[in-house]
């Protein structure tokens, strides 16, 4: 059970890396960086418009 992978020898292995090296992986990491700033700007701006009409 524990030696039933069908890889019998490594020899020609290769090995892929995802977006390794391109800019995919900085696009990604922006979009998630705005996708975590655009809620905590909202709540500062509601914040503020509240404590003006409420005092």
């Amino acid at each position: 059970m524990f030696n039933s992978s069908p890889i019998t020898q490594w020899e020609g292995a290769e090995h892929v890396f995802n977006s390794a090296g391109s800019g995919g992986v900085w696009i990604w990491f922006l979009i998630a960086c705005v996708l975590c700033i655009i809620p905590i700007i909202s709540a500062i701006r509601h914040e503020n418009e509240t404590e003006k009409k409420h005092g």
